[in-house]
């Protein structure tokens, strides 16, 4: 009879069991004496070293817990796109970056917002790239229109606020009434509508003005002789299209008119014709 073994138990183990044991058995025998065999050629070395640090980092726990790896790398690279009227250093001024800094005290949020408070940018995205690179993207405010008023000149973007801008670039733009100077935001946003839709159209707009009276938007065209009434909102293509369409089509009835009213959705109504002209 072959061998018989039991568990504690007195439970009878089979020999499918037994084999298991004994393969099971063999295997920690043979994992015993290969680290037994690594330990005694070089493998001690090892285990020092590593116990050494483990003692040392123990010992200045107070220290890891507090290291920052971010304060290895400092930033030595920024790109900057989208700056036209900005120069690199103004840039970096306003952002209050420079090379140099550590990267753990520069973060994308507060960069952005010192951005955002120049009058000159309408956004900004900025991305911190590893291991020390810092990249901003701009979109400049677009300067739409201006305002004379006793000899000087202010620029307007188009979120309405002034821009530090010459008199030279003031005279290149829209110019608004002074008396409507507290429409500007309205008329920043319908000029926009304008330029996005006709940029022809939009440098095309010598003066503007706020009408109490009709409630409207009053635009001077340089290639035209009569004031146009715009309505208030509703800006889209297909009112600046049929401006465009009346324009072209009615030549000689527009010769003699005076206004042209633009506010009805789909009409446009010619006013106060000088028959002068007609009977001339």
């Amino acid at each position: 009879m072959g061998e018989r073994e039991t568990t504690l138990l007195g439970r009878r183990i089979g020999y499918n069991e037994r084999m298991r044991k004994r393969i099971r058995v063999r295997r920690i025998k043979n994992a015993i004496s290969s680290c037994i065999h690594w330990v005694r050629h070089g493998g001690w070395i090892i285990l020092a070293v590593v116990l050494g640090l483990s003692l040392t980092a123990w010992h200045n726990r107070f220290y890891l817990q507090h290291f920052n790896p971010l304060e290895l790398r400092h930033l030595q690279y920024v790109e900057i796109e989208g700056n036209h009227m900005l120069s690199w250093e103004d840039v970096m001024q306003c952002a209050q970056v420079e090379t140099g800094m550590l990267m753990s005290e520069l973060h994308a949020d507060s960069v952005e917002a010192s951005l955002l408070q120049l009058p000159l940018i309408h956004s900004a995205k900025v991305e911190k790239k590893f291991p020390s690179s810092l990249y901003i993207h701009l979109q400049e405010s677009i300067p739409v229109l201006s305002v004379l008023e006793n000899g000087k000149a202010a620029v307007y973007s188009e979120k309405g606020i002034v821009l530090p801008l010459s008199m030279a670039t003031a005279m290149r733009l829209p110019v608004l009434d002074a008396e409507s100077v507290d429409k500007v935001q309205l008329m920043a946003d319908f000029l926009m509508s304008m330029r996005s839709v006709d940029r022809d159209l939009y440098e095309k707009v010598s003066q503007l003005a706020w009408s109490e009276e009709d409630d409207g938007i009053k635009v001077a065209f340089r290639d035209v002789g009569y004031m146009t009434l715009f309505p208030k909102g509703r800006w889209n293509r297909e009112l600046f299209t049929l401006y465009e369409s009346v324009q072209n089509g009615f030549v000689e009835d527009l010769r003699c008119a005076g206004e042209l009213d633009m506010r009805f959705i789909g009409f446009a109504y010619v006013r106060n014709y000088d028959k002068r002209c007609v009977n001339g």
